[in-house]
């Protein structure tokens, strides 16, 4: 039988995770590299800078038969820090900084479903999102083994 989410938790992390959320999430001119090589102002070379892999999809994107991430040990943090707080259900359209109403990260079912696109904006060499404070190139590569292993909760593996 599955447990009942902690209330009180689950507030807070609410919380938290709306006050990630930037009031102006789109770099200007002026933090965007135009030289014309392929390095972002994320770093981002177009190669998943902790493996040197570059995967074309998500569906191409190999799960390692050792993967040891989950939901809990990785999957939600990293949602809550870098995504819910402009991709959450709770929020109204001016209190998104911009993310498309309908496109909502709070729960598994969600990421699940969006998981092709999550991994096109900010998984492995993918570095679109997030626009303001992205995440590192090691924890970009562990958000697409993690999307690439099926999302999994521990009581998956």
């Amino acid at each position: 039988m599955p447990s009942r989410p902690d209330l009180p938790a689950l507030a807070l992390l609410t919380c938290l995770s709306l006050a990630s959320c930037t009031e102006d999430p789109v770099p200007s001119d002026s933090d965007t590299d135009t030289t014309g090589d392929d390095t972002s102002t994320t770093g981002t070379t177009g190669a998943d800078e902790s493996t040197g892999a570059d995967y074309p999809s998500l569906d191409e994107r190999p799960c390692p038969e050792d993967s040891i991430l989950t939901a809990e040990n990785f999957g939600a943090p990293f949602m809550l820090t870098h995504c819910t707080g402009c991709h959450h259900v709770a929020l109204k359209e001016g209190e998104r900084a911009g993310a498309p109403l309908g496109i909502d990260f709070e729960s598994l079912k969600k990421v699940r479903a969006q998981a092709d696109r999550i991994w096109a904006r900010a998984a492995d060499q993918n570095a679109t999102m997030p626009p303001v404070g992205p995440p590192s190139a090691d924890e970009r590569a562990r958000l697409g083994e993690w999307l690439a292993c099926g999302a999994p909760t521990a009581a998956e593996l």
